[in-house]
């Protein structure tokens, strides 16, 4: 599930900056994590006027099918704080293959 390519398929990025540079990612899976129980209790709770038990299973229910996914998208997210994608450079690396 962790597993990511060491480098960037189209730029030559390094994809892991430096050892345990994911740390902060926790951080940002936990943002996603809360934003994603707030919805959905919203949208259960609130809206739907369903119960407790009713929301807790939904919940449950969505974090363990969106939790691949979460890890993923918060691992990507923590390295675009720090890498800044550049068109030109993927051209450019590109031309020089």
């Amino acid at each position: 599930m962790g597993k990511m390519h060491p480098n960037c398929p189209v730029c030559g990025e390094a994809t892991e900056p430096e050892p345990n540079f994911y740390y902060g990612a926790m951080y940002v899976s936990y943002g996603y994590t809360v934003a994603l129980f707030v919805a959905t209790y919203l949208l259960a709770a609130v809206i739907f006027g369903l119960g407790m038990w009713p929301t807790i299973g939904i919940l449950t229910g969505l974090l363990v099918m969106l939790g691949p996914y979460l890890f993923r998208l918060s691992r990507i997210t923590y390295l675009n704080f720090f890498v800044h994608y550049d068109p030109a450079a993927a051209t450019r690396d590109a031309h020089k293959r």
